[in-house]
């Protein structure tokens, strides 16, 4: 099981992002691990900041009974978004992520490949709904569908929120298996503790370590930034 986030990961992954940066602001993902009793979550984004070019990472803990951030861990890299920062800035600051985990008891690598992956850049996928199942017992069988479906509900505009922009919305999770329809999330469950977006889609869907029936959905998000859309990610929880 990896102990440690790779620096190399990060540095690649800074560099993409800044090839692109000239025209997106677009943030990459990655789940660090859960802790052993499967209560907490540790996941990451990083990307360019709009406007000044930094190079940023925020690592964010979740409750996953509730879907309720916990903590949370920002760092910015003081540097042109042409230059990568060093091995030693990296190395510190992942080690400040290890620290900032231990503390949930939560191990960088616990976790299972995921259910569902969808990229941004499969353009064949409907971002929601997705059919999917919890074991795979023979090539040809498996445990039973699971159908995953994505519903968009206008939320509160907020002071401050930019009228040039789309409204925000509020994403809805339901789950249909052998028959039964159940709310997986409501935007009720949190109050709140989330930034606006304007559009969601299903990115990826995790089974969680010592649970049957708890999911954790990660969603593409896209809400306002300083010089236009900004494509982040949000992680929510919810039982079957």
């Amino acid at each position: 099981m990896r102990k440690t986030i790779s620096i190399f990961l990060v540095q690649v992954c800074l560099l993409i992002i800044s090839s692109q940066a000239v025209s997106e602001d677009l943030a990459w993902f990655r789940v660090i691990g859960f802790s052993g009793d499967g209560a907490y979550v540790a996941w990451e984004m990083g990307g360019i900041q709009d406007g000044s070019g930094f190079q940023w990472v925020e690592v964010e803990v979740l409750d996953t009974e509730t879907s309720l951030e916990t903590a949370r861990y920002r760092y910015v890299w003081d540097e042109n978004v042409d230059e990568l920062p060093s091995a030693e800035d990296v190395a510190s600051v992942e080690q400040n992520i290890l620290d900032f985990c231990e503390k949930y008891e939560i191990t960088s690598g616990n976790y299972e490949s995921p259910l569902v992956y969808h990229p941004l850049t499969d353009l064949g996928v409907n971002g929601d709904t997705v059919a999917f199942c919890l074991e795979s017992y023979s090539p040809r069988y498996n445990s039973s569908e699971i159908i995953l479906t994505l519903a968009l509900m206008p939320a509160d505009v907020e002071q401050g929120y930019p009228d040039w922009f789309d409204s925000p919305v509020t994403p809805v999770l339901h789950t249909v298996s052998n028959g039964e329809g159940k709310l997986l999330f409501s935007e009720e469950l949190v109050q709140g503790q989330h930034v606006l977006s304007f559009d969601y889609s299903i990115a990826a869907i995790y089974r969680i370590p010592g649970f049957q029936d708890r999911l954790l959905v990660v969603l593409h998000s896209t809400r306002p930034g300083f010089e236009g859309p900004d494509g982040r990610f949000r992680v929510v929880c919810g039982n079957l």
